[in-house]
């Protein structure tokens, strides 16, 4: 009888310890689509696929990385794919108010990865920065991104 209760005790303690794994776990990202779904494909390698309905489709990426306003900030990105694109950097205060923006030159997308780069000086007024790499025109497509991140 001891044994009996000592192995039913061990397995009702063995399943509340791996009770997290019957648990749903919310997968979180930092990249949101715009016109678009973002998809990870590979550890750290995402892909973009634009509906085709509006300009300006593509993804956007809210840096973690502290942003210190008044100093220059480069966000860097490896892209890959069809179509064309642009980066832009938006700039809003504590309160979420648009201070400014930046563009890049249009980037002609290929099949062979290549990494691209925006720099601009922030506003002293700067709290954040979003990142976008949107169409430039109304156009259904898909490119891969990775390596997406603000350097200082």
């Amino acid at each position: 009888m001891r044994k009996w209760v000592v192995s039913i005790l061990s397995v009702i303690i063995v399943l509340i310890y791996n009770i997290n794994t019957f648990a749903f776990e919310e997968i979180k990202t930092k990249y949101f689509g715009v016109g678009a779904t973002v998809e990870e494909i590979e550890q750290a390698t995402f892909i973009v696929k634009t509906k085709g309905e509006d300009t300006g489709e593509g993804f956007v990426f809210t840096p973690e990385e502290e942003i210190n306003s008044g100093e220059k900030v480069t966000f860097q990105v490896s892209l890959e794919g069809n179509g064309t694109v642009f980066i832009k950097l938006v700039e809003t205060d504590a309160n979420g108010k648009y201070i400014n923006e930046h563009s890049s030159p249009m980037i002609l997308l290929t099949s062979d990865w290549k990494k691209y780069h925006i720099s601009a000086p922030l506003n002293k007024a700067t709290n954040q920065v979003d990142v976008l790499v949107i169409t430039d025109g109304i156009q259904r497509t898909e490119f891969q991104f990775r390596d997406a991140n603000v350097v200082k």
